[in-house]
C-alpha cells in the first residue's frame, strides 16, 4: 500500500504542470485521505486501512486515528471496527455473503464523513492449484510459480492475486558464541596500554536458521473477459531466477485469488498502468483517480481508495531447491560475507585499514558492525551480522505453518 501511496501522491493533483521539475514539492502536497478496504467471505475480524497522502520528503503514510468506522448490510445489520496497530478491525469475525448488500462508513475526528457505493460480493470460485516449475524466462533459468482457476458459470472474469512467500535461512558463518568486550574506549592508548578484556557468551536463542516473510508489492491482475470460458491456465505469478538465494533450502508460497468486479478491476488495473510507466510525469497525465468512496458534505473533495467485496481463496505450497534442481549448486548466499581478520595485539589509528588493527575491533564489535566467527587468540575472525545471526535477516520463531 505505501508504494500506492506514493504514487497517488504524484497523481492525485491535477494542477500539477507536468514540465516543471519541482512541481512536486511541498508547495503542491495537497492533503487527501487515502482508505483501503476489502472485505471477504472470509469468517474472520475484516480490516480497513485509512491514511493520509504525505509529502515526497516524508517516507511513512500518515495514519488517521481516532475515526468512527463501520460497515452496514441491507438488512440493516451494522460491523463496528476499532482502531488497533494502526488499523480499523472489526470488534467480531463476519464474513460478506453472496446477494447481500454492503457499504461503507467512515466519519474522521475532524467531523468529516465519508461513505462507499453499495456492493456485493463477488462469485465465490477457488482456487484450483498453485504450481511450481522450472522455466526459462527471458533467458533466466529458476522457478515460475503459477495459479490455476476455473469458473464453469463464466462469471468471475476479473481476478487479482496476492502472495506471502517464506524461506529458511541458515547463515554460512555461524558461531555459538558472541563476543563482549570491556575497557576504557574513551582514552585510547595508541602505545597499546589499555587492557581490554574479551569474553564469550554462549548466544541464547536461535541464531542460525531463520525464516524470512515477503510479502508481494506487485499488484497482479489478470481477466478472461476475451476467452470463451472463465479459465485461468498457469497464470503466473512469481518468476524467482535459480541463482536467487530465497530458494536456496526450503520455500513456501502462499497464493491469495481476489474475484473482483468490474470497477474494482479498473481501479486497480489503472494503478498497475501508472505504477509499470516508470513516470507518471507525462504529457498524457491522468490526473486524479476516481474509486467508490466520496465524501458526504463536499461532493468535490478528492478521495483515493476503493472498497471492495471479493470473494477470496488460497493455497499454499512448499518445495526444496533439491526437489526442482537435483545435484546442481545451490545459490549463493545473499550478502558478501567477507570474514575480517583481526589481531588484538597491534593497535591502530582510525585512519588506517579496519583489518588487523584492537581499535577496529573494538569499534566494529561495540556498534554491532561485526560479530565472533572463530577466535585463535590472539587473532579474531570477524562477519557481518547478516552472515553470522539470522535475526538480523529474519525470524528464528518457526512458522505455524511450516513443513
Amino acid at each position: 500500500m505505501k508504494k500506492i501511496l506514493l504514487l497517488l501522491v504524484l497523481i492525485c493533483i491535477t494542477t500539477i504542470s507536468c514540465t516543471d521539475p519541482y512541481a512536486l514539492q511541498t508547495n503542491t502536497y495537497e492533503d487527501v485521505i487515502v482508505i483501503e478496504a476489502t472485505i471477504t467471505n472470509e469468517l474472520k475480524k475484516q480490516e480497513i486501512k485509512i491514511s493520509r497522502t504525505f509529502q515526497l520528503e516524508e517516507t511513512e503514510p500518515r495514519i488517521e486515528t481516532n475515526a468512527t468506522v463501520y460497515i452496514k448490510d441491507d438488512l440493516g445489520n451494522q460491523f463496528n471496527f476499532i482502531e488497533m496497530d494502526n488499523k480499523y478491525i472489526s470488534e467480531f469475525e463476519f464474513q460478506a455473503f453472496p446477494e447481500r448488500e454492503y457499504q461503507l462508513f467512515i466519519n474522521t475526528s475532524n467531523g468529516r464523513q465519508y461513505t462507499s457505493t453499495r456492493e456485493k460480493l463477488t462469485t465465490i470460485n477457488n482456487l484450483s492449484s498453485v504450481e511450481a516449475s522450472v522455466k526459462n524466462k527471458f533467458g533466466v533459468n529458476g522457478v515460475d510459480i503459477t495459479a490455476n482457476s476455473y469458473d464453469p458459470s463464466n462469471t468471475s472474469k476479473y481476478y487479482r492475486y496476492e502472495y506471502a512467500e517464506t524461506y529458511k535461512v541458515i547463515v554460512p558463518y555461524w558461531a555459538p558464541d558472541s563476543l563482549q568486550i570491556f575497557g576504557n574506549a574513551e582514552y585510547w592508548d595508541l602505545n597499546g596500554h589499555i587492557e581490554y578484556a574479551f569474553t564469550q557468551h554462549q548466544r541464547s536463542g536461535e541464531s542460525k536458521t531463520c525464516y524470512k516473510t515477503e510479502i508481494s508489492k506487485e499488484i497482479i491482475l489478470v481477466n478472461t473477459t476475451s476467452s470463451n470460458e472463465d479459465r485461468i491456465k498457469d497464470y503466473s505469478i512469481r518468476f524467482i531466477g535459480q541463482d536467487n538465494y530465497s530458494i536456496a533450502n526450503r520455500y513456501s508460497i502462499n497464493v491469495r485469488q481476489y474475484i473482483q468486479n468490474l470497477s474494482s478491476y479498473t481501479f486497480y488495473k489503472t494503478l498497475k498502468d501508472l505504477s509499470a510507466s516508470g513516470n507518471v510525469l507525462t504529457p498524457s497525465q491522468p490526473g486524479f483517480i476516481n474509486g467508490n468512496i466520496s465524501a458526504i458534505e463536499n461532493k468535490n473533495e478528492k478521495v483515493i481508495g476503493f472498497f471492495d467485496v471479493s470473494s477470496v481463496s488460497e493455497k499454499r505450497i512448499f518445495f526444496n531447491y533439491s526437489d526442482l534442481f537435483p545435484g546442481e549448486p545451490e545459490p549463493p548466499y545473499f550478502y558478501d560475507c567477507e570474514i575480517s581478520i583481526y589481531d588484538r595485539t597491534k593497535l591502530k589509528t582510525l585512519s588506517e585499514t579496519p583489518f588487523d588493527g584492537l581499535t577496529y575491533l573494538v569499534l566494529n564489535t561495540r556498534q554491532g558492525k561485526i560479530i565472533l566467527y572463530q577466535r585463535e587468540d590472539p587473532i579474531f575472525k570477524m562477519v557481518p551480522p547478516e552472515c553470522g545471526d539470522c535475526r538480523t535477516i529474519g525470524s528464528n520463531v518457526v512458522p505455524d505453518f511450516w513443513q
